[in-house]
């Protein structure tokens, strides 16, 4: 994005100077005109106050208007307004002490104008000072900010000031003058349009994305929020998210990209990797090498591939894919993964237990299966059992392996392969189960099947939710 250059003050102007900008011209008028007009009025009341006191007339009525210039003079100059106001003060006090002696009334309603006026002229200077450092305050946040930002009449839908990221932003020349009417700029005025109606009766609006033109007739995005600061303004906050449309337009691209080669992963090449893998069987069976040689091996490798392939495919669902959950007869799924491992044996319960899950709870008894087959030793045994609770049923799955370290228990569900720190698309099983598991509102964790013992096999337990 482009930097903007901070807007300077003239060589002239000390902003910390006690006549530096007032907090706004009264009703309009220049303030020069005011400050003719009050160094006018002074001199005429001044010359009043001696008319009348030496025609012996009471001074009440010319002691309050000098509560005029008081509060002007503290309102235009501040403390040089205060002393003004002060030396007004002693000039009609001291002039009724010399004139109305010895009315003692009169010296005493004097004496109290006199400090009326001191008193309002130090109020006036201090709520003015204090108006006007929360007006540079204003102005700091408003020129500053990364956003554009503009003041809106409600009458006519004009622009009143601008900063300069707004003014940037629609490629306004730096000379340009407000009021600048904002459909110009603006691509769907309904849209806007909403923004307004509700200002109409709240003191902020929903934000809106719209496009909008610039002056050269470009295009840009923004997000827009108005918020009321008066009866007839609002404040627009114009956050520009041209680079955010093309970063999500990109990433869009890229999400397209992978899913496409995620297809051709899944799809084209499991094709040619399964025809491989069954070739391979073929000269498995055909050949006289055994188990070790090198049609076996091919056969093993192409089956690691498949499992990379089924995992990554697997993986896709889960992030993609929207919960589900049907009630399922668990025993039918435990059945065909049984059946398909017809050398293994099995020592599993039977139970018919119905669960909240989806067609994908197969992964999940194909890799925890698959896992015990592969680390259970020799003279494999694979435990299923299924304990029915009152809202849940769980599920464990033993071998009487190696088993795991108590140390990397808590570590099995990550993205490697079991018992071991290496990440690949093959050492992704555990992580699936726990993924799916969860997915349906289960947990799952491993454990011994002889508490205690990490020596004697491993045992994992996940529960599922009943109907």
């Amino acid at each position: 994005m482009k930097e903007i250059e901070p807007e300077k003050l003239p060589a002239d102007r000390d902003p910390d100077a006690d006549c530096v900008l007032i907090p706004e011209e009264p009703f309009g008028i220049p303030v020069n005109y005011w400050k003719a007009g009050l160094i006018l009025f002074s001199l005429v009341l001044l010359t009043s106050t001696l008319l009348i006191l030496m025609s012996g007339r009471t001074p009440h009525l010319i002691g309050i208007m000098y509560t005029i210039p008081a509060i002007l003079f503290a309102y235009f100059f501040r403390r040089k307004g205060v002393l003004v106001a002060y030396l007004f003060a002693m000039f009609f006090f001291s002039v009724v002490v010399l004139f109305r002696y010895p009315e003692r009334d009169d010296i005493i309603a004097a004496a109290i104008y006199a400090l009326l006026l001191i008193a309002v002229a130090l109020m006036v200077s201090y709520l003015t000072h204090y108006i006007l450092i929360e007006k540079r305050k204003y102005r700091a946040i408003f020129d500053n900010t990364e956003n554009g930002v503009a003041v809106i009449s409600l009458a006519d839908h004009t622009i009143t000031e601008m900063n300069q990221r707004f003014k940037h932003s629609i490629g306004l020349p730096e000379s340009t003058k407000t009021p600048v009417s904002l459909t110009r700029f603006v691509e769907d005025e309904a849209r806007i349009s909403r923004i307004f109606s509700t200002l109409e009766s709240e003191y902020s609006s929903p934000a809106i994305e719209t496009l909008l033109h610039r002056d050269d007739g470009t295009q840009w995005a923004a997000i827009i929020v108005g918020r009321k600061i008066s009866g007839n303004h609002a404040v627009l906050t114009f956050v520009d998210i041209t680079e955010r449309r093309k970063m999500d337009a990109e990433l869009r691209q890229l999400h397209s990209d992978t899913s496409l080669y995620l297809d051709i992963l899944t799809h084209d090449i499991n094709n040619i990797n399964t025809a491989s893998l069954n070739y391979g069987k073929l000269l498995e069976a055909r050949s006289r090498d055994g188990p070790t040689g090198l049609s076996a091996n091919l056969v093993r490798s192409l089956e690691k591939s498949a499992e990379i392939i089924r995992n990554v495919s697997t993986l896709r669902k889960i992030r993609e894919g929207s919960v589900k959950r049907v009630p399922i007869r668990i025993s039918g799924i435990i059945s065909r993964e049984i059946s398909l491992f017809s050398d293994t044996k099995f020592d599993y319960d039977g139970s018919d237990a119905l669960v909240l899950a989806d067609d994908m709870l197969e992964s999940v008894f194909d890799n925890l299966i698959g896992n015990a087959i592969k680390f259970g030793g020799t003279d494999i045994l694979v435990i299923i059992r299924v304990t029915e609770g009152e809202r849940e049923a769980t599920v464990s799955i033993a071998d009487h392996g190696p088993g795991i370290p108590d140390d990397l228990k808590s570590l099995v569900f990550g993205r490697f392969r079991r018992g071991e720190h290496s990440v690949s698309g093959k050492g992704l099983g555990l992580f699936i189960c726990k993924a799916l598991v969860e997915r349906y509102g289960g947990k799952i964790l491993v454990g011994d099947p002889i508490e205690g013992d990490p020596r004697k096999g491993t045992v994992v337990r996940f529960t599922l939710e009943k109907p």
